[in-house]
């Protein structure tokens, strides 16, 4: 739903005449016109006067300083020797990093030997000898 103060807007942005006005916003343009005919009437007459005087003014073309002057102020494309440079850097910059992870992993060099291993301590093993526990490892099937 378009509100007045949007179609306000867009008869100072587009003109006066809806046929100029970005295709979504024209139909419920007019369905608002439609409505508000006494308020927004004298919007669109507004407009399309402005349009008429806009459309008398003539047509210039930019003179040739104009043209030098826009021109001369205009950013300078880099030059390709910087990027080259720039590209260098970088490419000297991974490769010191790289040396550097070599350098680090000769200096520490490998883990000292592993100690001898320490002697197993002996296991002890408890057992149960209950009546019940015989009986499960002799007849396993009844379990």
């Amino acid at each position: 739903m378009m509100t007045l103060e949007r179609f306000e807007d867009l008869a100072g942005m587009y003109g006066g005449e809806i046929a100029r006005w970005p295709e979504g916003e024209r139909e419920a343009a007019r369905a608002l016109l439609a409505v508000h005919a006494e308020r927004l009437s004298p919007v669109l007459t507004s407009a399309a006067q402005l349009d008429r005087l806009l459309d008398l003014a003539p047509a210039q073309a930019p003179n040739a300083a104009l043209m030098g002057r826009l021109i001369a102020a205009a950013p300078s494309p880099p030059v390709r020797a910087r990027r080259w440079i720039a590209g260098l850097g970088a490419a000297l910059g991974l490769s010191a990093a790289a040396l550097a992870g070599v350098a680090v992993g000769v200096a520490v060099g490998r883990p000292a030997e592993v100690a001898a291993p320490v002697a197993a301590e002996a296991v002890v093993t408890a057992v149960d000898t209950s009546a019940a526990l015989q009986d499960a490892i002799a007849e396993p099937a009844e379990l």
